[in-house]
């Protein structure tokens, strides 16, 4: 793999949870554009690791890059403001906010960056357009079906254009049928418009569409 064409890398990655240690030793490298998934038993360590790339908390030990920064070298205020521009966060349960509407709910991580708003909102419409849900774009969670909160949920996770999407098992919570659908769209993200993606999933379904699966097991991925 050419450096060049890396987005993420890690390298003796270690985590430990007072005298727990959670990840032993974690070396990891993603090009531009291709879809991950990591899969393996519960208390493997999957989660811990997503949250170590996504800036959410911090190594014990180890380095871990993505694009050209180290992010155990960003101060808070820094490392907040990274996470906001570079990273994107689909999560199992949606963590949309009832009270706005679903292009109201795509908007947000782009307004606390401080950018146009009128921009920000043609992004939105655009993006939600693109994921089949122009018709949906003035209702609240409350009147979206679940499939349909998932893909909000996508949307805002790519309005500030990240150089990754991580998500934690993003069908986890919906039925089989709205599941496929759910994978299907990422599929095409990934291909269509070159979003990189890393997805924790119990879901082999999921995991045999991307480009490459990774098993993790005691804290290690598994060569």
């Amino acid at each position: 793999m050419e450096a060049a064409d890396v987005i993420v890398r890690t390298h003796d990655v270690h985590k430990y949870y007072g005298e727990l240690h959670v990840l032993k030793g974690v070396d990891l490298s993603v090009k531009k554009g291709e879809l991950i998934a990591i899969v393996g038993k519960s208390g493997a360590g999957k989660s811990t690791l997503l949250h170590l790339l996504g800036t959410l908390d911090k190594a014990t030990s180890g380095t871990i890059a993505i694009g050209n920064q180290d992010v155990r070298s960003l101060v808070k205020d820094k490392l907040a403001r990274f996470r906001n521009e570079k990273i994107g966060f689909i999560f199992q349960f949606h963590h949309l906010l009832d009270e706005f509407t679903a292009i109201e709910n795509v908007c947000i991580p782009a307004l606390i960056h401080q950018a146009d708003r009128k921009q920000t909102e043609a992004k939105a419409l655009d993006l939600l357009t693109y994921l089949g849900l122009q018709d949906r774009l003035d209702h609240k969670p409350s009147q979206l079906s679940g499939g349909e909160q998932q893909r909000v949920a996508i949307a805002r996770a790519l309005i500030n254009s990240p150089d990754i999407i991580l998500a934690d098992e993003p069908t986890g919570n919906l039925d089989t049928e709205s599941s496929k659908d759910i994978h299907n769209l990422i599929r095409k993200l990934a291909h269509e418009l070159g979003q990189t993606f890393i997805i924790v999933t119990h879901n082999m379904e999921l995991a045999e569409l991307c480009d490459r699966v990774l098993t993790m097991k005691d804290g290690r991925i598994m060569i």
